[in-house]
């Protein structure tokens, strides 16, 4: 199956726009009422939909690298103000994977 993500709020609007014109699915944390949850609640909103999470919080990603029991994590430590950086690197990755390669992953990106 092809990777799908699932943009947590801090993750920009603008990138999943463009990730999606390149044929990604993307969901939204703010388009789907998931604004103000907790990190392990994004974690488990995407694995129900079987889209990798992507996110800036570094902290909760290295608490989710001890775990397996998601779909899988992938952890922007670029600039935050990279966006073309995030399309680019997103989608070398779903070039590059699918979601059974990812399950239980978590992944560093820059």
């Amino acid at each position: 199956m092809a990777v799908k993500f699932y943009f947590d709020e801090m993750m920009p609007r603008r990138v999943a726009e463009q990730v999606a014109a390149r044929g990604y699915e993307v969901i939204m944390a703010v388009d789907v009422e998931m604004i103000g949850k907790a990190d392990p609640d994004h974690l488990a909103y995407a694995t129900e939909h079987e889209a990798m999470l992507f996110t800036r919080d570094a902290p909760f990603a290295g608490m989710t690298a001890r775990r397996t029991d998601h779909a899988g994590l992938i952890c922007w430590t670029g600039a935050d103000n990279d966006f073309g950086g995030m399309v680019d690197k997103l989608t070398e990755f779903a070039n590059a994977h699918t979601m059974d390669d990812v399950e239980g992953q978590v992944y560093w990106i820059k």
